[in-house]
């Protein structure tokens, strides 16, 4: 597990996240964006994406706010405990910038993963165009992650 750049991460996550394509609306990260690939044999295997970004959910989160997006992992490596421990370095990545609190748009089907993982579940769910059920999701990081 590491710090990765964006061109080693993005070809899978637009494979897993985005199989026909983009969708309108569709942006990649910004520049300050920072990236966490798991690799076997050098391939990356599961990676996340998270950035500063304003929290637009429902209620207030503790500043200051980052996001998770982008969280894939190769379909033949899902359940073995990959997709957790990226998740866990890209929170870890965010505190180690200063972040207070951590949201993402989580698909509802992985709801499960995410809470078992110490997320917590905001607002209503809402369909994402084309790509279904959302939630937000978000962690306050001040309580869940170490410091440096």
């Amino acid at each position: 597990m590491r710090v990765a750049e964006l061109a080693e991460v993005r070809p899978l996550q637009l494979e897993v996240l985005r199989p026909t394509g983009p969708l309108p609306g569709d942006r990649p990260p910004p520049a300050e964006a920072l990236h966490v690939a798991a690799l076997r044999d050098g391939v990356v295997i599961g990676a996340a994406t998270v950035l500063p970004e304003r929290w637009p959910g429902p209620g207030a989160i503790a500043e200051p706010v980052w996001r998770l997006r982008a969280v894939v992992v190769v379909e033949g490596v899902r359940g073995t405990g990959v997709g957790r421990a990226v998740v866990a370095r890209a929170t870890e990545l965010a505190a180690s910038q200063g972040a207070s609190s951590l949201w993402a748009e989580a698909r509802s089907s992985a709801l499960g993963f995410y809470e078992r993982s110490g997320w917590t579940v905001i607002g209503d769910e809402w369909i994402k165009a084309g790509i279904g059920p959302h939630r937000y999701i978000q962690m306050d990081l001040r309580e869940s992650v170490p410091r440096p």
